[in-house]
């Protein structure tokens, strides 16, 4: 035991290799953040002379977040290694608010990840390393994360929800910090470090100088261990996503989760069915209290209609379905338009009001043309004449019988004529204010913010 721990670490050139061999196809391109902290700086040298041999196309991005005293001079440092290694590198400056309420590094991240969504590359290649893994698994074992959290950091993963491109890549995921400072000194690399790596009030930084000295004295390969636990939580969260996909077959359709149909499968596998599928959506995850929480709601009686928010998302309870949406602002402010657009209206606050130019129905568009339109949000009490034949129906019949959930039906956009309902987007059109067989009328419909439209 004591000569594998003497054993040299691992060639941090020889863990890019082997991920660039299972991962990435000829011809790809890759972009690799750059801090000028030894990581990365390490990892855009090793891959060097490995963008000719494979080939593919490399090139670094360096986010300023101007957060530091010296973060000029990081970027300088950046730029020039870029400009003698011949390597094409984008540079970029983000505002970070010091007061956000998830914290600074967090918001950090978040204007970071911003700009590497944006890159036109295949591959965005960053450095995390073994001693970033294990601090990772350690930091959500201590948070009392699920299995998700325990997985840490994969390999490699998509960038975000819906987007093909870029792919995250971390081939150093294997490599001691110590075979990567190794690695740099023998190179001869320059490198800066961060003065904020050593506040303790940070968690990991208090893990790293606190805690990780004492471990090393019993525990020397605890690094090492920690990752590979993080793996092995990997495999068993890649077992219950697999589970949850079965599940979804037979619970889901592409408005959401049959609720009688989940609720058969039991706590954990309804619980586990529905952290898959909020993810799968772009949600982010839910407390595990939160969602114990739900599913005791989800069997009350058919005539109630619970509803869970949480991080800018809904999740409702509607005909038998769940049915998750990005939360409205049903309180937006109405348009006054003396003029109709000649392309959709956009509403702030409230998505689009998409329109399309169609003859013998719609609402005729002479009379949109004349101006004195408000867009709004129902008030209560509104009345609509779709048909000539019939008399006036009340506007929450008519949206009840259009199967709208009441969310979308307190947030939709109605379109007045003065003080007269003229059109129901997607739902009806005042039978005075139709366009009759040979006029030119227009169909309205709504699609709120960041969703489709349920008539979409």
């Amino acid at each position: 035991m004591e000569n594998l721990r003497k054993q040299n670490p691992i060639n941090p050139l020889t863990e890019v290799l082997k991920t660039l061999c299972e991962t990435v196809p000829p011809g790809s391109s890759l972009c690799v953040g750059v801090s000028g902290g030894l990581d990365s700086m390490v990892l855009l040298h090793a891959l060097i002379p490995l963008s000719a041999q494979f080939p593919f196309r490399l090139c670094a991005v360096h986010i300023n977040h101007q957060l530091h005293p010296e973060a000029a001079q990081w970027q300088q440092l950046v730029e020039d290694a870029c400009a003698a290694w011949k390597i094409p590198c984008s540079t970029h400056r983000v505002s970070v608010d010091r007061k956000d309420p998830d914290g600074l590094e967090a918001a950090a991240r978040r204007a970071r990840y911003a700009v590497f969504g944006a890159m036109d590359a295949d591959f965005i290649v960053l450095a995390h390393h073994q001693d970033d893994q294990a601090e990772t698994l350690l930091t959500q074992l201590l948070r009392g994360a699920g299995l998700p959290g325990l997985s840490a950091m994969p390999t490699d993963r998509p960038f975000a929800v819906f987007q093909a491109r870029p792919q995250l890549l971390r081939p150093l995921l294997n490599c001691s910090r110590k075979a990567l400072t190794a690695y740099a000194q023998n190179q001869g690399l320059r490198w800066v470090d961060d003065s904020s790596n050593q506040d303790v009030a940070h968690v990991r930084n208090y893990l790293r100088h606190a805690l990780s000295p004492v471990l090393d004295l019993r525990f020397p390969a605890w690094r090492a261990t920690l990752a590979r636990s993080a793996h092995h939580f990997a495999d068993a969260q890649t077992l219950l996503n697999e589970r949850a996909e079965e599940d979804f077959s037979a619970c889901g359709q592409t408005e959401g989760l049959r609720v009688a149909d989940v609720l058969t499968l039991g706590p954990p596998r309804a619980a586990n069915l529905l952290r898959w599928w909020l993810k799968g959506q772009g949600a982010p995850a839910c407390h595990s209290e939160q969602l114990a929480q739900w599913l005791m709601q989800s069997a009350a009686p058919a005539d109630r209609m619970p509803e869970l928010a949480w991080g800018g998302w809904t999740l409702n309870r509607f005909e038998g379905l769940w049915q998750l949406r990005r939360s409205l602002d049903k309180h937006w402010t109405p348009l006054e338009l003396e003029c109709w657009p000649t392309q959709d209206l956009i509403i702030p606050q409230a998505g689009v009001l998409h329109q399309k130019a169609v003859h013998g129905q719609g609402v005729l568009q002479t009379v949109l043309q004349e101006g004195n339109i408000r867009v709004q949000r129902r008030q209560g009490g509104e009345r609509l004449r779709p048909h000539a034949d019939r008399p006036s129906r009340s506007l929450r019949n008519l949206l009840q019988e259009a199967h709208l959930p009441p969310w979308y039906r307190a947030a939709l956009p109605l379109v007045f004529k003065g003080d007269t309902l003229i059109c129901v987007p997607g739902v009806a059109v005042d039978v005075a204010f139709q366009a009759g067989s040979g006029e030119a009328g227009l169909e309205l419909y709504w699609q709120p913010p960041q969703g489709p439209s349920p008539q979409a």
